[in-house]
């Protein structure tokens, strides 16, 4: 059924008029990573729906939905032969393109985890090997990005977007893990998660490049995308953690440094919300829906991910459980609440775009 639906959607996509089809931006995977996240982690803990109960099947079902939908967007774009120029032409734009690998990574996890049906599970087996032939692809393109990035003199637009890979390479571990159930050998597993470090490695190093480069700094200069520092972290950490490709001790050190970036990285956004607030007001401000917004609730989903699956060592004092606890128990609250917020901006964002684009057509 799965593949019955990607193919419809891929005709209707290539005969439907170019004109009347909204054109998505090349991260709006974010918002099916962001809700695929928010299933696995939040969902799970706080709701204690299992992910075979009738609830958590159609909220993953609206899921695919939005995926269908993107999809039939870019397969568009293919169609009225725009595809380079509106994803990949720009060296740090291209970057986004991770968000399909990892969104459409945990798409297929989530309805792994919740479909236990032969025929649609091997349906999946086979999306699954083209997210991994997509991750390629785009790995490629990537690498291709960093040396036009590293060879550019002007490098004030470089932002987190360019740790993307990262995230795309450990959604591919988590992928054939939990997908594939896949046992390769501690060596080939890592050797995977090393893969994804080294694209963080480089990432950084080049966002760290761009700041040290640049005069003018100010918090202005700070990008929303800027949080996928922590959320690289926090998905590598949890691919350690359910593979066990290392030791438990390994993914709890990992926990404590992304701790501490998720408090240093969303203390500057605080600062940088409330200098918005009184600038321009709330409504302007802090009100206006951005598809980098997804990418926030992505990676605080992630951090909670990588808290729900490591567990404190038992020499460890009682504050680390307690801590894991709070975080637990607050962050389910806190992600929850900005999730319906971005659903209200993004649904009243979509209707009025839908609004004035008939308009336009009559």
């Amino acid at each position: 059924m799965l593949i019955i639906l990607l193919l419809g959607c891929i005709i209707i996509a290539w005969i439907a008029p170019g004109k009347k089809w909204p054109a998505a931006p090349t991260a709006a995977g974010s918002m099916v990573m962001a809700l695929g996240i928010y299933m696995q982690g939040v969902w799970t803990y706080a709701s204690g729906q299992a992910p075979q109960s009738f609830i958590s099947r159609v909220l993953i079902l609206g899921i695919v939905l939005v995926w269908l939908y993107l999809l039939a967007s870019y397969v568009t774009s293919i169609r009225l032969a725009t595809f380079y120029r509106d994803h990949l032409a720009d060296p740090v734009q291209r970057f986004a393109v991770g968000t399909w690998v990892a969104g459409t990574a945990t798409l297929l996890i989530n309805l792994y985890s919740s479909f236990q049906i032969a025929w649609l599970q091997e349906s999946i087996h086979i999306m699954a090997t083209l997210n991994i032939a997509l991750w390629l692809f785009y790995i490629c393109y990537a690498i291709m990005g960093w040396y036009r990035l590293m060879i550019d003199t002007s490098s004030a637009r470089v932002d987190g977007t360019v740790l993307l890979p990262a995230v795309a390479t450990q959604s591919i571990v988590l992928l054939c893990h939990q997908v594939f159930a896949l046992s390769l050998g501690k060596g080939f597993t890592r050797s995977f998660i090393i893969v994804g470090l080294v694209c963080y490695a480089i990432g950084i190093s080049i966002m760290i490049w761009r700041y040290y480069r640049s005069t003018t700094w100010n918090i202005e200069a700070w990008k929303i995308t800027n949080c996928i520092v922590y959320g690289a972290l926090a998905i590598s950490g949890a691919a350690i953690s359910l593979t066990e490709a290392w030791s438990g001790q390994v993914a709890y050190m990992l926990w404590w440094i992304v701790l501490l970036l998720v408090i240093f990285i969303e203390s500057v956004e605080a600062a940088y919300a409330i200098k918005r607030i009184r600038q321009h007001g709330w409504r302007h401000g802090v009100g206006r829906y951005h598809t980098a917004q997804w990418t926030r609730l992505f990676t605080l989903g992630m951090f909670y991910f990588l808290t729900l699956h490591t567990i404190a060592p038992a020499a460890n004092p009682s504050f680390t459980q307690i801590l894991h606890h709070i975080v637990l128990v607050v962050g389910a609250w806190g992600i929850t609440l900005l999730l319906i917020v971005e659903l209200g901006l993004w649904l009243y964002t979509s209707m009025i775009g839908h609004r004035l684009l008939k308009e336009d057509g009559e």
